[in-house]
């Protein structure tokens, strides 16, 4: 769980006339959000991709949460959800947006295995859906001088080559996040960052990243699966069962996007997750070489049959 200093726990006046929008509400962190600020009696407009995540939330939840269909990648599903939105909020403005839809998308495993198809897959959802929405809602924040918090990742810290196209998006999360916070100063919209390490959440859910993998090594070329080798398909399968004991409870990021919307001394940054402090956010301070040296030595030990055989 994070710890907040006593300044910090201090909540924001009125909280129950504040309206706050979350995208990627279907399940996973943007579902426990929207609950969550519901609970505490803000106005919540809760984009949801399916009509089954509307259902869902509609409900479990009280009257003062709105669902709201809406896909990040279409910018007409996201002016349509504007519209709805900046006619409800009027003069008042819009308190806080939540960027959280996020996939992993098909491009895992092996970093050459990944089509320019599934990098774009992703980035649309991840990068160019989430500075759409900002973007298209910046005029009704500007208007309450409120907050966006955008969801980036450790791997947006530090490039994970098993998931790159994941790891490009989110870079491109941290870049966008950090020109925004800067530009947006002078307007009082104050913008975070919210680091989440590896929790349980159906992003990363064991059973679909296996299928996944299965589905990606069957499309590469004979070449590409004689280079690589069953064993180190195998390998890779290992390592995302074991990872997966090791996932945290989604909590502790809900409490990082609470603060960050509804504390009077918000963070610009919140890194959430024992191995996130311990682990990833150390090495990426570390010089290029010894980063890469300590990667090595900590990360399991997966070569492709070629490079066994022949050497590094």
């Amino acid at each position: 769980m994070e710890v907040f200093t006593l300044l910090e726990v201090i909540a924001v006046l009125w909280l129950t006339d504040k309206t706050v929008l979350i995208t990627g509400c279907d399940t996973g962190f943007g579902n426990l959000l929207a609950r969550r600020l519901d609970q505490l009696g803000l106005r919540v407009f809760a984009g949801c991709l399916t009509e089954a995540g509307v259902a869902e939330l509609r409900q479990s939840c009280s009257e003062r949460l709105q669902p709201i269909r809406m896909d990040v990648t279409s910018s007409d599903s996201v002016k349509t959800a504007f519209r709805v939105v900046e006619k409800a909020v009027g003069s008042k403005g819009l308190w806080g947006l939540v960027n959280n839809a996020g996939i992993v998308g098909s491009g895992v495993g092996a970093m050459e295995w990944s089509t320019v198809a599934d990098y774009q897959a992703v980035i649309d959802v991840n990068l160019l859906g989430m500075i759409d929405v900002t973007r298209t809602f910046l005029p009704l924040l500007k208007r309450s001088r409120g907050r966006v918090v955008n969801v980036a990742s450790v791997a947006g810290r530090l490039a994970l080559n098993y998931i790159t196209p994941y790891s490009v998006s989110k870079f491109g999360v941290e870049a966008f996040s950090d020109s925004l916070r800067r530009s947006m100063r002078c307007f009082g919209v104050k913008v975070h960052i919210i680091e989440p390490s590896f929790f349980r959440t159906n992003i990363n859910n064991m059973e679909v990243i296996i299928r996944l993998l299965d589905n990606i090594w069957q499309r590469q070329s004979p070449e590409t699966k004689k280079e690589y080798g069953q064993e180190f398909l195998q390998a890779t399968k290992d390592v995302i069962i074991a990872g997966d004991g090791r996932k945290l409870d989604p909590v502790a990021v809900v409490d990082a996007m609470e603060h960050a919307l509804c504390a009077t001394r918000p963070r610009s940054r919140y890194v959430v997750g024992w191995d996130a402090w311990l682990v990833f956010v150390p090495i990426s301070w570390l010089p290029t070489e010894l980063g890469d040296l300590v990667l090595r030595v900590l990360s399991p030990k997966i070569t492709p049959t070629c490079c066994r055989k022949g050497g590094e």
